[in-house]
C-alpha cells in the first residue's frame, strides 16, 4: 500500500511509464476511472492499452473464424448440429446408398469399362470429402452416366491406340486393364485439379457462359448414345458383338448393327430385362401417385432398384440362369483396391492424351453440379457459392484419384432431389451415404455375384429417361418465344454428337458458346439521345416508335410532345456501359452507323440517310470503368473527328479520377478542357445550335422540314408493269387511298433537308 499511496517517490518508475505507455485523452481517462477505479492514475493507461490489445485480438480471432467457416463450411454446421437431425440424415443417406450401389456398378462396368469396385469407391470417397467443403446441403455427388460414357470412350481410344502401336508385341488383357485404370486415375485427378483451380481463382461464373440450348442438345444426344449402348446388354448381344467381324464404329453404326442382329438376342436376358422394366416402372408410378403418398407415405423410402438387383441375383442363383447364357457381374474384390499417388508409375504421354477429356468432363460436371446446387438452395432458401462448390468438387475428385482406377464424380440433379425428398437436413447425409457404400463394398457385395448385367443395363436406361425430362419443356419454351436460333443450335449440337462422337459434340458446343459470349461481350451499346418535348429532358430515342418512314406518314396525328427529336447535323450519343478492350473495338463502327443511318436498323449496303455530323456530343454518365486499351481507341476516334472538322463535346464525365485519366491519356488536349461539361443542356448553351434548336416548335418545323408533294398519275398498264418490274412499290412512298387504284396513285414523299429521320 505504501507504493500505491506514494506513487511519485520513484522518479524512474514515473519516467518509464510516461515514456512507454500510451497517452490517454480526457475521454479515455474518464472511461479508465469507470473501468478500474482501484488503479492509480499512472497505471490506468496500461489498463487501457491491454483493453485495446484484447479487443484487437478478439477482432482478429473473429475474422479468422469467419474465414475458416467460409473456406471450410463444415465448421459452420458441425458445431450447431442437432441430434434430432441424425435420424433424417441417416434415412436419406442409406436410401441414397441403395440407389448408388447398383448405379455405380453399372456405370463402371457398362460405360466406363473399369472394374465394379472402382465404381463403388468413385461414389464413396467424393461423398465423404465433398460435404466438408461444400455450401449445398442436399447435393449428391457420385458417378454420372454421361461422364462415365466419356471416360469409357477415352479408355477405348487409348487402348486402341496402344494396340495399333504395339503390333509386334500386342498387350495382354491384364496390360489393357492396367492401362484403363491408369487412364481413369489420371483423368479423375486432372478433372479435380481443374475444378479446384476454377473455384480457387473465383471463376464459378463460367457455368453461365455455356448456352442452355447447346447444353440441352448435347445432354439429349448423350441420353440417346447411352440408350444405344445399353441395348446390347439388355438384349444379351454382348457375345455376338465380340465375335462380330465388322465391329460398329459409331453410335448410329451400333444402332444399325443391333437392329440387324435382333435375331441373335438372348431370349432369357430379354425376358429378365422386360420383367425388371415393368416392375420398376410400376413401382415408380405407384410411388408418385396421390393414393400412395396419402395412404403409404413410407413407401417413398423404398429402394426399388436395390430390390430389383437383389431379387434378380437370388433368382439367377436359384435357377442357374448364369449357366444358361445370362451374363452376371461375378465377384467384386474390394481388397484388391490400390491406394497410390495418381501420377506415380504412369506413362507421361497419358497426361496429354487425357487432358482434353478432363476439360470436357469438368465442363459437363460443373454445369450439372451448379444447377443441382442452385435448385436445392432455391427450394430450401439458403445461399450457395459457385466458387466454393467448385473447390469442394475438385477436392473430392483429387482425393478419389488416390484410389487407382476411380472415375470422376459430380453432382446429380435427380439424386439431389431424392436426397432432399427423403429427409436430408445437413451434408452429413452424404457422409452417411459414403460410409454405407464402403461397408457394402467390403461385406455385402458377395450377395450380388449373380447380378445379371442386363439388369444393370435396365437401371442405366431408366436413369437416362431423366435426361429427356427437360427436353419437351425447353422445346415448348423456345418455340413459344420464337427462339429459332436456340432451336437451331440445339439441333446442331444433337446431330453433331450423335453422328460423330461425344467429345466432338462437347468441344464444338463449348466453342460455339464461347463465340456467342464473345460476340455479346464485344457488342457495345451506344444510343442516340433526343430532346423529349413533353418532359424537356434528353432521352434515348426509341426506334420502335417509328419503324419505317411509311409508318410515320400513316400516323400524321402523332402527338409531337411524345416524340424525342434530334438536332440536324448534331449527333448526341450515350455510351451505356463501361468501356474495355473487348467492346471498345466496335465503338468506331457503331458511331459510323449511327452517323449514317441514325437509330433505325439498316443494312450496311444502304445509302446514307443522314448528313455528316458537324458536332458530336458524348454522354459518358453510364461509363463506370475505362481501361487503357479503350482509352487508346477513344483517343483515335477523337483524332479522326478532329481531322474531319467535327466539333467534339463531352458531358457527364463524373468523378475526378475519370477526368484525370482523360487528361493523362491526352484526350482533354484533343477535345479541349472547356468542352467537357456537366450535361447536354449546358453543351447546347455553349454551342452555336442552342438558339436555333430551342426556339418555338413552329420555327423548328419551318427550319428543318420541307415537304414536297409530287403527284404522279400513271395509267393501269404502267402501274401493272411497275408492279411486275419493281415489286409494286418503292421505298418512302405510299398510296393515298384505295380509290385511286384505277386512275393512278398519289405518291407522297417527304424530304428532310437536314435530317431524314426528323418528322
Amino acid at each position: 500500500m505504501s507504493v500505491m499511496s506514494k506513487p511519485d517517490e520513484n522518479p524512474n518508475t514515473n519516467f518509464n511509464k510516461s515514456s512507454i505507455l500510451p497517452t490517454a485523452n480526457s475521454n479515455s481517462s474518464s472511461n479508465n476511472n469507470e473501468r478500474s477505479p482501484l488503479l492509480p492514475p499512472e497505471l490506468r493507461p496500461l489498463d487501457n492499452y491491454h483493453q485495446t490489445q484484447r479487443g484487437r485480438c478478439n477482432q482478429t480471432l473473429d475474422k479468422l473464424s469467419k474465414r475458416l467457416r467460409y473456406y471450410i463450411p463444415a465448421f459452420d454446421w458441425i458445431p450447431i448440429y442437432s441430434p434430432t437431425d441424425l435420424l433424417n440424415d441417416s434415412v436419406a443417406g442409406i436410401t441414397l446408398a441403395c440407389l448408388l450401389v447398383p448405379q455405380s456398378i453399372g456405370y463402371a462396368t457398362q460405360l466406363a469399362q473399369i472394374p465394379a469396385v472402382n465404381g463403388l469407391f468413385s461414389a464413396a470417397i467424393p461423398a465423404i470429402v465433398y460435404p466438408l467443403l461444400c455450401t449445398g446441403r442436399h447435393v449428391s455427388v457420385g458417378p454420372e452416366a454421361s461422364l462415365s460414357l466419356l471416360v469409357g470412350h477415352l479408355v477405348t481410344q487409348v487402348q486402341d491406340h496402344r494396340k495399333s502401336h504395339s503390333k509386334l508385341s500386342p498387350p495382354t488383357d491384364e496390360d489393357l486393364a492396367r492401362l484403363s485404370m491408369a487412364v481413369t486415375t489420371l483423368v479423375t485427378f486432372q478433372t479435380g485439379l481443374i475444378s479446384f483451380g476454377l473455384g480457387f481463382f473465383r471463376l464459378g461464373f463460367l457455368d453461365a457462359v455455356l448456352s442452355r440450348a447447346l447444353l440441352r442438345g448435347f445432354v439429349t444426344a448423350i441420353a440417346v448414345v447411352i440408350a444405344i449402348e445399353q441395348l446390347v446388354p439388355i438384349l444379351g448381344l454382348s457375345n455376338a458383338l465380340k465375335n462380330s467381324e465388322n465391329q460398329p464404329q459409331g453410335h448410329l453404326d451400333k444402332l444399325i448393327w443391333t437392329i440387324r442382329n435382333l435375331n441373335q438376342s438372348h431370349r432369357l436376358s430379354c425376358l429378365i430385362s422386360l420383367a425388371s422394366v415393368i416392375f420398376l416402372v410400376v413401382i415408380r408410378i405407384f410411388k408418385s401417385s396421390r393414393f400412395c403418398q396419402t395412404r403409404f407415405p413410407m413407401l417413398k423410402y423404398m429402394p426399388e432398384i436395390l430390390i430389383t438387383a437383389i431379387i434378380s441375383s437370388l433368382v439367377t442363383d436359384i435357377f442357374d440362369w448364369d449357366k444358361q447364357g445370362v451374363e452376371v457381374i461375378g465377384a467384386i474384390h474390394a481388397h484388391q483396391v490400390e491406394i497410390n499417388v495418381p501420377w506415380s508409375g504412369i506413362d507421361k504421354s497419358l497426361w496429354k492424351d487425357t487432358f482434353g477429356t478432363a476439360v470436357t468432363l469438368c465442363i459437363c460436371g460443373l454445369v450439372d453440379s451448379i444447377v443441382a446446387a442452385k435448385a436445392e438452395s432455391a427450394r430450401f432458401h439458403y445461399p450457395i457459392s459457385a466458387n466454393r462448390e467448385l473447390v469442394a468438387l475438385g477436392a473430392a475428385n483429387m482425393a478419389s484419384s488416390f484410389v487407382l482406377g476411380d472415375m470422376p464424380a459430380y453432382g446429380s440433379i435427380t439424386r439431389s432431389r431424392l436426397n432432399s425428398s427423403t429427409g436430408a437436413q445437413t451434408p452429413l447425409a452424404s457422409i452417411i451415404t459414403g460410409i454405407t457404400i464402403i461397408f457394402s463394398t467390403y461385406f455385402l457385395l458377395d450377395y450380388l455375384f449373380f447380378l445379371p448385367k442386363c439388369i444393370l443395363g435396365v437401371v442405366i436406361g431408366l436413369v437416362v429417361t431423366h435426361l429427356f425430362s427437360d427436353l419437351p419443356p425447353d422445346l415448348a419454351f423456345f418455340w413459344k418465344l420464337s427462339g429459332w436460333t436456340e432451336l437451331a443450335l440445339m439441333t446442331f449440337t444433337f446431330l453433331l454428337t450423335l453422328v460423330y462422337d461425344v467429345r466432338t459434340g462437347i468441344i464444338i458446343s463449348a466453342a460455339v458458346s464461347l463465340v456467342l459470349t464473345v460476340k455479346d461481350a464485344t457488342r457495345i451499346r451506344v444510343r442516340i439521345l433526343g430532346r423529349d418535348r413533353k418532359k424537356e429532358t434528353w432521352e434515348i430515342i426509341d426506334p420502335r416508335k417509328f419503324e419505317t418512314e411509311e409508318n410515320m406518314l400513316l400516323n400524321p396525328n402523332l402527338p409531337m410532345d411524345e416524340v424525342e427529336e434530334e438536332i440536324p447535323g448534331v449527333l448526341i450519343v450515350k455510351i451505356r456501359e463501361s468501356l474495355s478492350f473487348a467492346n471498345a473495338g466496335g465503338l468506331r463502327e457503331r458511331l459510323r452507323r449511327l452517323e449514317m443511318f441514325g437509330y433505325r436498323k439498316r443494312h450496311p449496303s444502304d445509302s446514307r440517310e443522314r448528313d455528316h455530323a458537324r458536332m458530336i456530343v458524348f454522354h459518358l454518365g453510364d461509363v463506370e470503368k475505362i481501361d487503357p486499351s479503350s482509352l487508346q481507341i477513344l483517343k483515335e476516334i477523337f483524332i479522326e473527328y478532329k481531322y474531319r472538322g467535327v466539333d467534339i463535346w463531352i458531358c457527364h464525365l463524373q468523378g475526378y479520377k475519370k477526368l484525370e485519366i482523360f487528361k493523362r491519356a491526352g484526350i482533354l488536349e484533343i477535345v479541349g478542357q472547356d468542352q467537357v461539361l456537366d450535361d447536354v443542356n449546358e453543351v447546347l448553351k455553349r454551342s452555336k445550335v442552342y438558339d436555333s434548336f430551342l426556339g418555338s416548335s413552329e420555327q423548328r418545323s419551318d427550319s428543318y422540314v420541307e415537304e414536297r408533294i409530287r403527284i404522279n398519275h400513271v395509267d393501269d398498264n404502267n402501274n401493272a408493269n411497275g408492279h411486275e418490274g419493281n415489286g409494286g412499290s418503292g421505298r418512302g412512298t405510299r398510296r393515298r387511298n384505295g380509290g385511286d387504284r384505277d386512275n393512278g396513285a398519289e405518291v407522297v414523299e417527304v424530304l428532310l433537308r437536314d435530317n431524314d429521320d426528323y418528322l
